[in-house]
């Protein structure tokens, strides 16, 4: 009685070097071998996506946009203490506070620097009195952008007050 050829059969004979131990780590396959098992052969079959990504990491080198988690997840952080700064100002019982708002959130170092203005440009504002207002009101901020982002910890927060007509702040 002879023994049915396993499914597996071809590929068992192509034997590929393990990944984990040996000194002869195979990181392309002979197209001639892979023609076998495909009907047609693409330049990047055969190919470790590993080596493949850590090649295009390698040629990006400094120029690699992002800090840890990418680029789009520190815009979306920015975007919702944007949000629950907002919130919290219009929402404030300080009079100083509520007449504020939020003109652009950007990191700087290992802060998150929430620039505010007035919010009726026509209103003189007092920069002295709105920053001793935000001073006094940090925690209640802070505790209004920690129950609105997703995230673990929540980021040191300061704050620049803009005086009215002033459209951004430069380097």
């Amino acid at each position: 009685m002879s023994k049915k050829p396993s499914l597996f059969s071809e590929v068992s004979d192509l034997s590929v070097p393990s990944q984990r131990g040996g000194a002869s780590k195979r990181t392309t396959v002979d197209p001639r071998e892979i023609s076998q098992l495909v009907g047609e052969v693409r330049p990047d079959d055969g190919v470790n996506p590993r080596d493949e990504a850590r090649r295009r990491r390698q040629a990006l080198g400094d120029a690699r946009p992002g800090f840890s988690h990418g680029e789009h997840k520190q815009e979306q952080l920015l975007a919702q203490v944007h949000e629950a700064v907002e919130a919290a100002l219009r929402g404030a019982a300080d009079a100083v506070l509520s007449a504020l708002e939020v003109r652009e959130v950007v990191r700087q170092g290992g802060a998150l620097v929430v620039v505010v203005g007035p919010s009726n440009p026509a209103e003189p504002l007092d920069l002295p009195v709105a920053a001793a207002a935000l001073d006094a009101g940090r925690a209640m901020l802070t505790r209004e952008v920690a129950a609105e982002i997703t995230r673990k910890e929540v980021p040191h927060l300061r704050f620049l007050v803009l005086p009215a007509g002033a459209a951004r702040v430069e380097d």
